[in-house]
């Protein structure tokens, strides 16, 4: 004989549903269920209940829908907190095969137990397949609510409460827009957004041309993951004077999230490899790295899928460009910057792209590497001076001190000038350039540099990239063997023909 609903078989449903929410509650079988997400199940002899859990904020609206798809399973909706305390217990009460509870108010954050089953559960008779749907149909505006990007909430800053906080989740490289406005009275809005260890990270008072009507925080960048709270209040604070409603809401500004943004770029450090996207709607991707003085790199962006033609673009941490390179030949839509020095210690950013930017039509997942080759400076002695283009040094050369080596940095095709000028004492300079090997002399002179005691190498090219050596001396021979005084050495970059 079917299963009636009458109270007494209700009370026992109810006693054997009592009995199975604590192993249900803690058990780690149940299905993952997100917002919106269509589930599909079933329930007969075999399986008279189903477990799920879902994630909910404080004073989120949920409604949960069961929807008979087959059969004739009389649905029941129980939701449980993460102690296994009951939530909601709903039953359509008239025998119908679909059942909805429909505003479901959350009391607290954390992870809900949703067990659907049937009614009298493992006496039941009914059986079927059925599709599950959980939405967020809106929020609370109470103190401590938490909301999400997108809410607005209404609530009113008087002297009993001249203070109300909210909370919400957020990702390191967020981006996020605060807006309080005033509704009615004579509100000045005032707000404050603070973190979990409770430090104020910023807030504001008015938006200029708004008449102490609207506080705003704007395009904020969101330090790490986490809890932050929003603390909606007025100008003074306990003290104010003005009171009324206001609205508050809660929004991503636009290039929100991790590598969206230079000021979210994705750390990156050398020798690693990172995988991305390039789409249509994901045009660019920033990777953040600490470069030191003189570091030899190599950055590297292979397509990995798709017809993408990558581009990668080094820039300072201005976002002034260093360098740049779409494709490493006529024949592939691979990119790569090779052996490029770092000029100065301090924070870089890979700029991932696709050729022709937002003009461009290619798409497709990528590998990305940054690659070190070492300090250029590294295998140099300690006691071997580093110079600069465009820089000038003074020495000294005596019978204690015969010669004084400098060191620095050049690429292929560079045309160099290098200058040793006698500033007292009788010096007759000397100077040689040598190849990394420091064995190999590339060029010198005795007396080029304009009358017989200065020395000059006059627009040398340089053949390779890499360390050369400069020997600043002193002319020996039979004539003169002994000269001493201090000099000024200056190394030029010539760019003229």
């Amino acid at each position: 004989m079917p299963l009636m609903k009458n109270k007494h078989l209700f009370w026992i449903g109810l006693l054997l549903y009592c009995l199975i929410t604590p192993l249900s509650a803690q058990s780690d079988d149940g299905e993952v269920v997100l917002f919106n997400q269509i589930v599909t199940g079933r329930i007969d002899n075999l399986a008279p209940y189903q477990t799920y859990f879902f994630e909910a904020l404080r004073c989120d609206f949920i409604s949960i829908k069961v929807t008979t798809t087959q059969g004739d399973l009389d649905p029941i909706i129980s939701v449980m907190n993460s102690d296994g305390s009951l939530v909601a217990y709903q039953d359509d009460a008239n025998g119908g095969e679909d059942n909805h509870l429909r505003a479901l108010a959350i009391p607290n954050t954390g992870q809900y137990t949703l067990i659907i089953s049937r009614f009298g559960y493992d006496l039941g008779t009914t059986a079927g397949n059925y599709e599950l749907l959980i939405e967020r149909i809106g929020n609370g505006s109470g103190f401590g609510c938490a909301l999400r990007y997108g809410d607005t909430v209404f609530q009113v800053i008087d002297n009993q409460q001249p203070e109300v906080f909210y909370s919400f989740r957020a990702r390191l490289g967020d981006l996020i827009n605060v807006t309080m406005r005033r509704r009615s009275g004579n509100l000045d809005p005032y707000i404050r957004l603070i973190d979990s260890n409770n430090q104020i990270l910023t807030e504001n008072d008015d938006v200029p041309g708004t008449d102490t009507a609207v506080a705003s925080l704007e395009a904020f960048f969101i330090p790490a993951d986490g809890t932050y709270y929003i603390q909606a209040t007025r100008y003074g604070f306990i003290a104010g004077q003005s009171t009324g409603n206001f609205s508050l809401s809660i929004t991503e500004a636009e290039n929100s999230g991790i590598g969206n943004s230079a000021l979210g770029a994705i750390p990156i450090e050398y020798n690693t490899t990172i995988e991305g996207e390039i789409t249509n709607n994901q045009l660019v991707r920033y990777y953040r790295f600490s470069g030191r003085e003189n570091d030899i790199i190599t950055i590297a962006m292979s397509r990995l899928d798709g017809n993408l033609d990558t581009y990668i673009s080094l820039t300072s941490a201005t976002l002034d460009e260093l360098a740049n390179n779409d494709d490493l030949s006529n024949e592939t839509q691979n990119s790569r910057i090779t052996d490029f020095r770092i000029p100065a210690t301090g924070t870089y950013y890979l700029v991932a792209t696709r050729y022709q930017g937002a003009t461009g039509t290619t798409t497709g997942k990528y590998r990305l590497q940054l690659q070190s080759q070492g300090n250029a400076f590294e295998s140099v002695a300690s006691d071997v001076r580093r110079i600069l283009y465009g820089v000038s040094l003074t020495g000294n050369i005596d019978d204690i001190t015969r010669e004084v080596w400098y060191t620095f940095y050049g690429e292929v095709g560079d045309v160099i000038s290098l200058t040793m000028d006698r500033v007292e004492g009788n010096l007759d300079p000397y100077i040689e350039l040598y190849a990394e090997d420091r064995q190999s002399i590339l060029a010198a002179d005795d007396d080029s540099g304009g009358g017989a005691n200065n020395a000059r190498v006059d627009r040398f090219t340089l053949g390779y990239t890499g360390i050369y050596y400069i020997r600043a001396t002193r002319y020996f021979g039979d004539d003169n063997p002994n000269t001493s005084g201090s000099f000024v050495l200056v190394l030029a970059q010539r760019f003229d023909t």
